[in-house]
């Protein structure tokens, strides 16, 4: 789910990035590294600093999974949302290209504001609904916690919070319907005696029958 996430951000980002832009997703302390990149060439890097499972709405039970004919064949385990929070940066030619890469993403946040149709990568084009991303906002750490964790100075960056799903994978199968159950009747008279009921009687003369 993480790499198809990343894959669909990516495809995000280059729809709306100048051509030219780089896009990575690794960590601050790799491209921190960087000192200035060629003029009209510049990087957005989006690292994924925090995961953090979203409980509201969790579902308490397993889930059914219903065949082509409308029957459950199995269940699977409540889907689990997941809010993904991802550093950006912009490593550019200087401050002011860095900026307006920045303001680049922020314009398109505002266009839109989830990630769904055909920017959507992997497992994730399956799913029917959108993924909401925030900017601005985390579930967790600050920026400059982030910051001071991997023990860089700190620049001017974007917090973008991903809300996603971890499909189940594994389907519990259940039994099959049933399609046949047949009746069988047995005499209950007692063996010793020699005039049965009218009603062992019936129940003697009745089949065995099937049903479908």
């Amino acid at each position: 789910m993480l790499a198809d996430i990343a894959s669909s951000l990516r495809a995000w980002l280059a729809s709306e990035l100048p051509p030219g832009t780089g896009i990575g997703f690794d960590p601050l302390g790799v491209v921190a590294g960087i000192e200035r990149r060629p003029s009209g060439a510049g990087l957005v890097n989006v690292f994924l600093y925090a995961v953090s499972e979203d409980l509201d709405g969790l579902a308490g039970t397993r889930v059914r999974v219903v065949d082509q004919e409308g029957r459950v064949a199995g269940t699977v385990s409540p889907i689990r949302t997941y809010q993904l929070s991802f550093l950006v940066t912009a490593w550019a030619a200087d401050t002011n290209e860095e900026l307006e890469l920045l303001g680049a993403v922020i314009g398109a946040h505002a266009e839109r504001d989830s990630l769904s149709g055909d920017h959507l990568r992997g497992g994730l084009v399956h799913i029917d609904t959108a993924l909401p991303m925030r900017l601005g906002w985390a579930p967790t750490a600050h920026a400059a916690e982030v910051w001071s964790a991997i023990g860089t100075s700190m620049r001017t960056s974007l917090v973008l919070t991903v809300s996603a799903p971890a499909l189940p994978q594994r389907v519990r199968q259940v039994a099959p319907p049933v399609r046949t159950r047949e009746l069988d009747v047995h005499d209950l008279t007692r063996s010793g005696d020699t005039a049965p009921t009218a009603v062992s009687r019936r129940r003697r003369q009745r089949p065995t029958t099937a049903e479908h």
